[in-house]
């Protein structure tokens, strides 16, 4: 089924999240892979995406286990650069031409999303992802030793701060303080129960299976992106008048290509829970 681009609305703000997302890995279990546990770790990622364990109840486990320094984890951010996920960097910049307002509202580690996201141009006030607290006695602390960005690097992890994305339903209220006083139409785009979640607080939840296809997602999203692009989502959150300015501009092949994946039936369209 094929939406009928005379009637379909265009969407004002658009929420993606990042790990299998913008990017196909999960930052988590890459920093994990580098430091040797992957498989501990990368099970109970999946517990928590796939729903079957409240992601608080893993959160805070998966970063007590790999103890990461500051500087491991900014290395995630060169992980997701190098594994960004097809045409979502042309997706964006159409979008913003248009003046669409982009986010990244992620449970992944601030230091290396946030980065990612500015690199992706996304500015910075819009991305929330968890910051981590440090134990400033760990490491060479008497060598003051300090980066580019006047932080020493060395310094481990010490505890998450307080932020509703580290729970299942968190995100849905970070949506929400985002929106508030916002006038206009949003969308999510994610792959995860967490991003499932908040699925109420938007007005239309697309779940991305490019990377990895969750069948709680595909089930319960509005819409489900099956192909591995993210080219389906430029048509998918503009109008058709929205769509012809894209036309003999940079950004006409990118809608051009989204148009052929979404009638080539790369997606699932499941209208319940839909607010128009």
């Amino acid at each position: 089924m094929i939406p009928n681009w005379q009637t379909w609305p265009g969407f004002d703000f658009i929420f993606f999240d990042c790990d299998s997302t913008l990017s196909t890995i999960e930052g988590i279990d890459e920093l994990a892979r580098y430091k040797g546990k992957f498989s501990e770790i990368k099970r109970l990622t999946d517990a928590a995406m796939e729903g079957e364990v409240y992601l608080q109840s893993v959160y805070d486990r998966r970063l007590k286990i790999l103890n990461p320094t500051r500087a491991e984890i900014r290395r995630v951010e060169r992980f997701y650069r190098e594994t960004l996920v097809q045409d979502a960097a042309e997706v964006i910049q159409a979008l913003q031409f248009l003046g669409k307002e982009v986010f990244i509202v992620s449970g992944g580690l601030l230091a290396a999303v946030r980065p990612f996201g500015i690199w992706l141009g996304i500015p910075p006030e819009n991305i929330r992802a968890v910051s981590l607290q440090y134990d400033h006695l760990s490491g060479d602390w008497w060598d003051y030793q300090q980066d580019q960005w006047g932080l020493r690097p060395d310094v481990e992890y010490l505890n998450p701060e307080l932020t509703p994305l580290t729970q299942t339903h968190g995100k849905s209220e970070v949506v929400g303080s985002l929106l508030k006083g916002r006038q206009g139409r949003s969308v999510l785009i994610g792959d995860g129960v967490s991003d499932l979640a908040a699925r109420p607080t938007v007005n239309l939840m697309i779940g991305f299976g490019g990377v990895i296809a969750r069948p709680r997602v595909s089930a319960e999203s509005n819409i489900f992106i099956k192909t591995k692009s993210l080219a389906p989502i430029l048509p998918l959150v503009t109008s058709s008048q929205e769509q012809q300015k894209l036309y003999q501009t940079p950004h006409e092949a990118i809608l051009k290509e989204g148009l052929t994946q979404i009638q080539s039936n790369d997606i699932l369209l499941n209208y319940v829970g839909y607010k128009a």
